[in-house]
């Protein structure tokens, strides 16, 4: 008789329970891999849809302002005195982006300080009727007294201030004008309106002192310098122009005992007494702007 033994196989046991175990775990690591492409997908869907709308936001956002860094690149380079080089990007300026009144402006003054005064005076003139008007007569100004023409600069700078009478350098310009072609009386105020407007501007105190020289107040101008700590060679510049400009100016005196009561004559000297100018020292230009007259020192 065959017994059978009914004793639980344990070998086979363990070996069902690992082929169970084993594809439990094949099942769970397919699952969890699908989860895991699935979050993997999710996610470069998120970043593609991402980077979408970023490439749209950049193409909506507005482009830099190419024209504006190019006008400020220019003004830049007249500020340090490379007029030459700013009339060549002018001219690629206005191949680019074409023109505009400030741009012909600027065009007007690297021509006029780089000494081509008919192209300047022409396109100054042309700038009369425009938003740069001011700009236009101050610079027409200049160009009059770069040639010793005082009377027709003050004409010109008369009509630059009453189209922006609060600016400090066509004021004292102006003013500067009008000493040269022996206005003293009239250059006081647009002198000191000039220093006023502007009380940091050496250069505008040092035009202020040089007003008070020529009217023979010698002290008040000294003190005017020293409270501007103006340099030795700023000084010796202002000096060097109230010997200029007096030795210029004509002087006119009543004589009693003529027909009409009255004589007139003219002489050598100044309408202020003012000192003989320093040997030592060289003759002054016939003029300069306000800003550059007295030095970078001054």
């Amino acid at each position: 008789m065959k017994i059978f033994d009914m004793r639980p196989n344990t070998g086979s046991h363990k070996a069902r329970h690992r082929a169970w175990f084993s594809l439990s775990a094949i099942a769970l690591a397919s699952v969890l891999a699908a989860g895991c492409a699935s979050n993997s997908a999710k996610l470069y869907a998120q970043q593609n849809e991402a980077a979408q709308l970023r490439q749209q936001a950049e193409e909506k956002a507005p482009t830099p302002d190419n024209k504006g860094m190019y006008l400020g690149l220019i003004r830049q380079m007249q500020e340090q005195g490379m007029y030459f080089a700013s009339l060549a990007h002018i001219d690629a300026y206005e191949q680019q982006n074409g023109s505009t009144p400030e741009v012909q402006r600027l065009r007007a003054d690297a021509l006029r300080e780089t000494r081509q005064a008919a192209a300047a005076d022409a396109a100054y003139r042309k700038l009369l009727n425009s938003t740069e008007a001011g700009a236009a007569w101050h610079g027409l100004g200049l160009l009059a007294a770069q040639s010793g023409d005082y009377r027709n600069a003050v004409t010109s700078l008369r009509e630059a201030v009453k189209r922006e009478p609060t600016n400090p350098v066509m004021l004292s310009d102006l003013g500067y004008a009008m000493l040269r072609s022996g206005d003293v009386a009239s250059a006081r105020v647009p002198l000191a309106q000039a220093a006023e407007l502007a009380p940091d501007n050496r250069k505008m105190i040092g035009n202020l002192a040089l007003l008070l020289l020529v009217s023979g107040d010698a002290e008040r101008a000294r003190a005017v310098m020293d409270k501007a700590a103006l340099s030795a060679d700023s000084r010796a510049a202002i000096y060097r122009l109230s010997a200029e400009i007096g030795q210029q100016q004509p002087v006119v005196v009543a004589v009693n005992g003529s027909a009409d009561g009255t004589k007139t004559f003219s002489s050598g000297s100044a309408v202020t007494p003012v000192k003989k100018t320093n040997p030592a020292l060289p003759p002054a230009t016939p003029f300069q702007s306000m800003l550059d007259r007295f030095g970078n020192g001054g």
